[in-house]
């Protein structure tokens, strides 16, 4: 007989919270968190990034090779800018454009496993293909989103990093609440204006991280892409919360000395 009991729970916000600003986000707090995060799962949590590190690079390396050849071209443009192809400037932005959509699965199960850590869950590097399943909708929002900031950068570059900003939680919407792609960039960004302030200063500090990483021949990354996923998830989780289920198990005392074995599960 099964005498499994579940119930959920909720930890955090809410989107009623989120779209009200009724939610704590101090930059300090935040990065102090995501910090400890990324220490305790950095062994299991790499694995997975450079999972993701490697596949854009895949991908970004085919997107060039198909449209000019030889990517090459692109270092002798650079050693000889008088004699380079107007063209490569824009492959590079389609490349760019490439891999950052067919790689939004893979980019949202990344963010899943970082959602969990944040809630006090463990993962395994298998668990990066948690965001296929919203494959669909993941590209949708992500297309959306590039096209929209490519859109505005035309019109005023700081406006493509305000919406970078803005629609930052639009994976995590998807895949945990199951909003629809567009929706989920609204969501966001009504939620994301509530502190933009707060948000804006967390994240300047994550790009001053990149630069500083990418300083040590890129060597600084393996720290600040998990740090960054952690903030991530923080933020999602002080917004919008996140469902989950405890299921307790009562079983008889020949089988476990323990009457009740609780296990917490990312619903």
């Amino acid at each position: 007989m099964n005498n499994d009991i579940e119930k959920d729970f909720n930890l955090g916000g809410s989107i009623e919270r989120a779209l009200s600003g009724d939610y704590q986000l101090k930059a300090g707090d935040v990065l102090k968190e995501a910090w400890q995060h990324t220490i305790k799962h950095f062994l299991s949590f790499s694995p997975a990034i450079m999972m993701l590190i490697v596949l854009q690079l895949a991908i970004f390396y085919i997107a060039l090779k198909l449209q000019l050849g030889n990517p090459g071209i692109i270092l002798d443009a650079i050693l000889a800018p008088e004699t380079s192809d107007p063209g490569i400037f824009s492959a590079i932005m389609v490349a760019n454009f490439s891999y950052e959509v067919i790689s939004a699965p893979i980019y949202a199960g990344i963010s899943l496993m970082a959602m969990s850590h944040v809630a006090g869950l463990s993962t395994k590097s298998r668990h990066i293909s948690k965001g296929l399943q919203y494959t669909v909708p993941v590209i949708l929002a992500t297309l959306f989103s590039l096209l929209l900031q490519g859109v505005a950068g035309m019109i005023f570059p700081l406006l493509s990093l305000y919406l970078s900003l803005a629609f930052s939680n639009s994976i995590l919407l998807i895949c945990e609440k199951q909003v629809p792609p567009m929706q989920s960039l609204l969501l966001s960004l009504r939620a994301v204006n509530k502190k933009i302030l707060a948000l804006a200063a967390i994240y300047s500090l994550i790009m001053i991280m990149f630069v500083v990483g990418m300083m040590f021949y890129g060597l600084g990354l393996i720290f600040v892409l998990p740090f960054f996923f952690h903030v991530k998830g923080i933020v999602y989780r002080n917004m919008f919360g996140i469902k989950l289920k405890i299921i307790a198990s009562e079983r008889p005392k020949d089988e476990d000395d323990n009457d009740n074995n609780s296990q917490v599960f990312n619903a």
